[in-house]
């Protein structure tokens, strides 16, 4: 069995930090939140996938399975949350094009160390660009998609999210 480096754990672990606040918020402003996803539900099947499966047509798909299924009385949303530590953030555009290949219809989050700190986008919203970046002006604030969400709630964990990207 192939050994994941230490580099791949330091970084599922500070990816699900900011899942897991994403979450909160979610579940605060009265969603309902449950983990999705090849992080998650599919965790196990990362150490069984061969190079040939993982790049598989289904395997990709699975890779790129978003995080969280959120649902409220009028809408039900899969969601992906990316955490970018620098400034300005840098979302790459094959990032993008993977998950609007298999998951259109889905929400991704950025999480980044300015302004709101918390934005998201529909990615059908998100037009495949030949620049290798997105800007976060591509993104709108959280609470924009998210409209139960309140100022209150980002403020609070804003703190948070920020406290903990200084955390090396």
């Amino acid at each position: 069995m192939k050994r994941l480096s230490q580099f791949y754990y330091d970084n599922m672990l500070k990816g699900s930090i900011y899942k897991d606040i994403v979450r909160f918020i979610l579940e605060k402003s009265g969603y309902s939140v449950y983990p999705y996803g090849y992080d998650s539900t599919l965790s196990e099947l990362k150490s069984k996938l061969t190079e040939e499966t993982r790049n598989s047509k289904t395997g990709r798909r699975i890779r790129f399975s978003p995080d969280l299924l959120v649902h409220d009385d009028q809408n039900i949303m899969l969601v992906e949350v990316k955490m970018r530590g620098k400034s300005p953030p840098m979302i790459r555009a094959s990032e993008i094009k993977n998950v609007k290949e298999f998951w259109n219809d889905s929400v991704l989050v950025v999480v980044v160390p300015e302004g709101n700190v918390f934005y998201a986008q529909r990615i059908s919203e998100l037009e495949i660009q030949e620049s290798d970046y997105y800007q976060l002006s591509d993104f709108e604030k959280f609470q924009d998609i998210f409209t139960r969400v309140q100022v209150e709630d980002i403020s609070y964990y804003k703190g948070i999210a920020l406290q903990n990207m200084k955390i090396k």
